[in-house]
C-alpha cells in the first residue's frame, strides 16, 4: 500500500486535487511496467530487415508470429487450449486464397505467345478462350470515340517504359468506359525495361477461402511489345500504323486463352489471452495489425509505425496486465491481446475472428485497436502530444466517455476526433481492424497518431519512431482497457451499427 501510495504522490505532483483522488493506485502501479526501453526492445527486432517486411503468409510474417508467441509464453500468459478448426494454442490459423493469373496465352497462326515471356499484363478478367478476329487501333492521338461494346483494341503507347505503371489506370479506365473487352497496349522498350519487374507480376488481391472469388468484369488489359504486335498482324502492318493518326478497322486472327489459378496463403492471428476473475465469461479486446507489405524491388518495408508500433503496445499491455494478474489483481473480466494478421490485405484477419470468434462475440464488451501511434503527422507538427480517437461514441456513449476520463487521469493527450466525422472523406472509420468488430455491434475504439510521409514506404523505421509519445498514447489504451475490464458493469452499446458509407 505504501508503493501505491507513493506512486499516487508522484503522479499527483501538480494535478488537480479532484483528478487525483480518482486515481487508481494499482492500475499506475502496472502501468509503470510500459517502458520506452522495452517498446524500442521488441521495435528493434519486429522492424528490423530480419523480419522481411512481414508479409501475410511470409516468412518474415511467420517470424513475427513466432516472436510474439514466445513473448506471451515468456511473459506467463498460457495458451489457450488447442480447439480443432478454432485455435491453435498462441494462434488462430486460417487460410487466404489468391485468384491468380494461371496460364495466358495468345496463339496465331504460327506462334504461341506466353505471359512473361512475350505478354505482360496488369488485369485478367477473361476466363476460358476466344478468337479475335478484328481489332480497332486508335490511331497515333489514341482517340476512344467510336469503339464499339465488346471491342478488342490496340493502342500505342508514347511514353516511356518507365511511365508505363502511373499510366495504365487511366487507360484502363477508358477501356471500361468504352466497354471494351481486351485492351492491348504496345509499349517500345518494354521487354529491356520490365523482363525483369514487379510490372509484369499480377497481385490478385488475398480473400477468405470460405468465400467466393469476386465476380470478373471490366477489360482485360495487356502490355506487349512492339514484336508482338507484329505476330499478331499481317506483315507489316504495324508499321504503317503507326504512321497513322485515324482510328482503323485492322484483320486479326489470333486466339486469347487463359486459365486462373489459385494460391493458399496460410497465416495466422496471435492470442494471449489473460483470465478474468468473478467476471471472466466477459471478455475486452485488444488488436493491432502485425503484418505489413513486406519486399518490393529489393527494399524491406519494415513498417516500424505500420503497424510495429501498436503492436508493441500490445505487448507491452500484456506484460502489465499478466503482472497484475500474478499478484492477484485482476483484472475482472478477461482480456484478449489480439496481434492480427492480413490487415494490410484486406482486414482480413480481424474479419476472420470476427465471423470465427474463438470467443462469442456476445460476451465481448469491446475492441480498443491501434493502427499506428509512433509518429506525428504534419496537423500536429510543433504541437502537444495528441491522438486521434476514431468510432468511441459511434456504438456506444459509455466507451467514448471512460476513454475521455482515461485520458483525463493518466495520459494528457489532446484528443483529435477529425476523423471520427461521419463524412471523414478518408473513411478511416471503416480502414482498420476494429470495424470488423464494429459491424458485428461491439464498441470499438481505433487510435492513430496519423499519416506521415513515410507512410507504406521502405522508410518508414526504427529511428523515426517517437517513443515517448508511442508510451504516452500506449498508457491511455492501457487505462481504458483496465477501466472496461473492471468496473462493475459491462459498457452499453446504445446506439445501432453503422453501414459503410
Amino acid at each position: 500500500m505504501r508503493i501505491h501510495h507513493l506512486l499516487c504522490v508522484l503522479y499527483c505532483w501538480g494535478v488537480p486535487a479532484a483528478l487525483c483522488a480518482q486515481l487508481d493506485s494499482t492500475a499506475l502501479k502496472y502501468a509503470a511496467s510500459i517502458t520506452t526501453d522495452d517498446l524500442k526492445r521488441h521495435l528493434e527486432v519486429l522492424a528490423s530487415d530480419a523480419y522481411e517486411g512481414r508479409d501475410t503468409g511470409k516468412e518474415g510474417q511467420k517470424k513475427a508470429a513466432r516472436y510474439l508467441r514466445e513473448a506471451f509464453n515468456a511473459m506467463g500468459i498460457p495458451a489457450i487450449p488447442v480447439e480443432e478448426g478454432i485455435s491453435e494454442g498462441y494462434f488462430q490459423p486460417f487460410t487466404l486464397v489468391q485468384d491468380r493469373s494461371g496460364s495466358l496465352s495468345l496463339t496465331t497462326g504460327y506462334d504461341t505467345l506466353q505471359w512473361l515471356e512475350d505478354l505482360f499484363y496488369i488485369q485478367e478478367n477473361i476466363s476460358g478462350s476466344f478468337t479475335v478476329d478484328q481489332l480497332r487501333y486508335l490511331g497515333r492521338s489514341n482517340e476512344w470515340a467510336g469503339t464499339t461494346k465488346d471491342a478488342v483494341v490496340l493502342m500505342r503507347s508514347t511514353a516511356p517504359a518507365t511511365e508505363l505503371r502511373s499510366n495504365l489506370r487511366t487507360w484502363t479506365d477508358q477501356a471500361r468506359s468504352a466497354s471494351a473487352r481486351l485492351l492491348l497496349v504496345a509499349q517500345p522498350g518494354l521487354r529491356e525495361e520490365f523482363s525483369n519487374s514487379d510490372v509484369n507480376v499480377p497481385h490478385g488481391r488475398l480473400r477468405q477461402a470460405d468465400t467466393a472469388p469476386r465476380p470478373r468484369s471490366g477489360p482485360q488489359v495487356m502490355v506487349v511489345d512492339d514484336a508482338v504486335v507484329d505476330a499478331l498482324l499481317a506483315r507489316g502492318t504495324w508499321a504503317k500504323l503507326q504512321r497513322s493518326r485515324k482510328p482503323r478497322q485492322v484483320s486479326a486472327r489470333f486466339t486469347v486463352h487463359h486459365d486462373p489459378a489459385q494460391l493458399q496463403v496460410h497465416t495466422e492471428n496471435v492470442l494471449a489471452y489473460i483470465e478474468g476473475s468473478d467476471k471472466k465469461d466477459e471478455l475486452v479486446v485488444l488488436t493491432a495489425h502485425y503484418d505489413h507489405v513486406g519486399v518490393e524491388k529489393g527494399e524491406v518495408y519494415n513498417g516500424a509505425d505500420d503497424d510495429g508500433s501498436g503492436t508493441v503496445a500490445l505487448l507491452e499491455m500484456a506484460e502489465a496486465f499478466a503482472q497484475a494478474k500474478a499478484a492477484g489483481h485482476g483484472p475482472r473480466r478477461s482480456i484478449l491481446i489480439m496481434p492480427v494478421s492480413g490487415e494490410e490485405k484486406g482486414l482480413l484477419g480481424s474479419e476472420y475472428y470476427s465471423d470465427h470468434p474463438v470467443f462469442p462475440l456476445e460476451h465481448t464488451v469491446a475492441d480498443l485497436n491501434i493502427d499506428m501511434i509512433g509518429r506525428t503527422d504534419s496537423a500536429h507538427a510543433g504541437k502537444d502530444p495528441y491522438i486521434y480517437i476514431i468510432g468511441s461514441d459511434r456504438l456506444s456513449s459509455e466507451l467514448h466517455a471512460i476513454n475521455e476520463q482515461a485520458n483525463r487521469l493518466y495520459a494528457g493527450l489532446r484528443l483529435d476526433y477529425t476523423y471520427n466525422a461521419a463524412d471523414d472523406p478518408n473513411r478511416f472509420y471503416y480502414r482498420s481492424d476494429h470495424y470488423n468488430f464494429a459491424r458485428k455491434g461491439i464498441p470499438s475504439i481505433f487510435y492513430f497518431s496519423g499519416v506521415h510521409e513515410d507512410y507504406h514506404k521502405p522508410t518508414d523505421d526504427v529511428e523515426k519512431i517517437e517513443f515517448d509519445r508511442l508510451r504516452q498514447r500506449t498508457l491511455l489504451v492501457f487505462h481504458t482497457t483496465w477501466q472496461l475490464a473492471n468496473q462493475e458493469q459491462r459498457i452499453v452499446a446504445d446506439k445501432p451499427v453503422e453501414k459503410p458509407r
